[in-house]
């Protein structure tokens, strides 16, 4: 089933690239435009934050997205959580930044399990796969901003 939700963001995603998804450094400070997108393919009951599964999607003027739990993956469009000031943001971008996230995926890629994470900004569009958990505290962040508690 995980399959299936991470080939449809990755066709959607396909879709709306207006470059190619090769390998270069994210930029020192947070693009005006930069849009996130984050999805843990998790367990819907787990006892860890960062391991439920869930939803997250920042936007360009700082809307904070969030699904947690049942029914939250890849084709989820959650409702509005908060709106995030730009020293967030900043945070966020940094948390990004510091992410091994390695070469990006390409189309054909088909994860099963993990985050898949995917950034925006000045019409490029980037998407990886972390399966080692190493996202943990990313996504522990994306989720005390959006009031989720364990």
């Amino acid at each position: 089933m995980n399959v299936l939700k991470i080939s449809i963001v990755l066709a959607l995603l396909a879709g709306c690239s207006t470059t190619s998804m090769t390998h270069q450094p994210l930029p020192d400070r947070r693009p005006a435009d930069f849009t996130l997108g984050v999805v843990v393919f998790g367990d819907a009951d787990a006892g860890d934050v960062s391991s439920l599964s869930a939803r997250y999607i920042v936007d360009a003027a700082g809307n904070l997205r969030a699904s947690v739990g049942a029914g939250s993956d890849a084709g989820t469009y959650p409702k509005i959580t908060r709106r995030l000031s730009g020293e967030q943001l900043d945070e966020i971008w940094s948390m990004v930044d510091g992410l091994a996230l390695g070469e990006p995926i390409a189309g054909e890629a088909r994860p099963t399990d993990g985050y898949l994470i995917e950034i925006r900004s000045r019409q490029t569009s980037r998407a990886w796969v972390v399966e080692d958990g190493s996202a943990g505290a990313f996504v522990g962040l994306l989720a005390e901003l959006a009031w989720i508690r364990e």
